[in-house]
């Protein structure tokens, strides 16, 4: 019997700025920023699904237990984020003079294969759907590649994927469970990799394969609140709705990432309320008009721009609230970009608010320009955290830049802040519960006080 271990890196939460890393780790009000962050690894138990039923397989997360390097392991795959590398190549490293076969996937590996073939045996640089079933059938035969990488980027069809191996997250106490519906981005902005390496067509899996899965996440984690990890969950409105719809009945509390266009769709926010959505995940990213215009190749965002108070208040006026998140020292902010921003998430009483710097990951437009213009300090890649300088700002020095995070985050969380935000909340608890009470199936609502 093989035995394999899937290992979640340990990651680097708050960054490496000790005053920033300090206050995140003490704040009350950060508490949906850790959700956020604190889930599973979706990657590793979806490959999980594809191994034999007679191996025996470890789930190991190291954000919340120790690795035993005593084991023997015939596999040891591991899943990193950029800067959760350095890491990964640690972790590879000494289970390789153990004799373990190393493998690597995840989105760092899969935009720097030939980096990761310096630390692992193996690489898996694609959708792991696609790529694990053929390095298992290579492994089987003992005939492995170096690197397993697609041809094209986003052809894999999702409603050909397995359900994870969910039953592998017992016993570890996380905020939110994830799951995935879908994949491909055709926005291409400057600071994202996702149309890379998951292509441009944007692709779903069906409502009876999500079904399927809420229903198993709510079986063996009743009341936990769920997570769809999608860059953008309801692209697809009419295919999204009939998904609430079924939903409705469910008793499941959730958030997702999406964008604001929802606004315009009371339909969509009323089921969104009856399913159980507790607060939404949007990218506003900048409040200038240039600073959109630089990162962005369509303007989506830079469409809606001008209507964003309004498309706010619209979507909060049923009680969802809006975890905002935005990106400072862009080459078009000036020093004056920390107060001016910081007013405007002050007046949209967001649910939360996650604002990081510009951040050149491998694979990214902002990378090549960066590089080229020679603006990239480090490539160190565990200060590769979003929320640690890394690059030569254009308007502000890299203190100014530093120190009006720190900045921002301090007066946005203050006493008065937090008070406000508390009020808030219960008024969007109450907006929920009225709006399940006026609607025809009412047992679906779920209010979160």
């Amino acid at each position: 019997m093989k035995k394999v271990a899937l290992i979640s890196p340990k990651g680097n939460m708050f960054g490496k700025n000790e005053e920033l890393a300090d206050f995140f780790a003490n704040s009350d009000v950060m508490e949906s920023f850790r959700y956020l962050w604190s889930g599973p690894n979706l990657g590793l138990i979806t490959i999980a699904a594809y191994l034999p039923k007679e191996w025996h397989v470890e789930y190991i997360d190291e954000n919340y237990m120790d690795i035993d390097y005593s084991k023997i392991y015939d596999i040891v795959c591991l899943s990193a984020m950029t800067q959760q590398a350095p890491q990964a190549y640690n972790i590879a490293r000494r289970f390789r003079e153990s004799g373990a076969l190393t493998v690597m996937g995840g989105i760092h590996a899969t935009v720097l294969p030939e980096e990761a073939i310096k630390y692992v045996d193996v690489v898996i640089a694609g959708e792991g759907e696609v790529l694990w079933p053929k390095f298992l059938e290579d492994y089987l035969a003992n005939n492995i590649k170096q690197i397993y990488k697609e041809e094209t980027s986003g052809g894999y069809n999702l409603q050909e994927a397995p359900i994870p191996e969910y039953s592998l997250l017992l016993g570890y106490d996380y905020p939110v469970i994830t799951l995935y519906t879908t994949r491909g981005c055709p926005h291409e902005c400057s600071f994202c990799c996702a149309s890379n390496v998951y292509g441009h067509r944007y692709r779903r899996k069906s409502n009876q394969q999500i079904m399927r899965e809420l229903k198993l996440i709510n079986k063996l984690f009743p009341d936990k609140l769920i997570l769809f990890a999608d860059d953008n969950m309801l692209v697809k409105r009419e295919e999204s709705k009939r998904l609430l719809r079924a939903m409705a009945d469910m008793g499941i509390r959730w958030i997702a990432q999406t964008d604001i266009s929802i606004a315009q769709d009371e339909e969509l926010l009323t089921l969104m309320v009856v399913a159980g959505c507790q607060w939404i995940v949007i990218g506003f990213e900048s409040i200038s008009h240039k600073s959109l215009r630089d990162i962005e190749k369509i303007y989506f965002k830079l469409k809606h721009q001008p209507e964003y108070p309004e498309l706010i208040q619209k979507i909060q006026s049923y009680g969802i609230g809006i975890y905002g998140t935005f990106i400072i020292g862009l080459d078009s902010d000036s020093v004056n970009a920390f107060e001016f921003t910081a007013d405007f998430i002050q007046q949209s009483n967001f649910y939360g608010v996650n604002i990081t710097v510009p951040t050149p990951l491998p694979g990214t437009q902002l990378r090549q320009k960066l590089l080229t213009e020679g603006r990239v300090l480090k490539s160190d890649w565990e200060y590769y955290t979003l929320w640690d300088v890394v690059t030569r700002p254009k308007n502000m020095s890299v203190k100014q830049l530093q120190e009006g995070l720190i900045y921002m985050y301090k007066r946005l969380t203050n006493e008065y802040m937090s008070q406000k935000r508390l009020a808030h909340l219960k008024q969007a608890a109450r907006t929920r519960r009225s709006i399940c009470n006026s609607h025809s199936r009412v047992e679906g609502c779920v209010i979160n006080e």
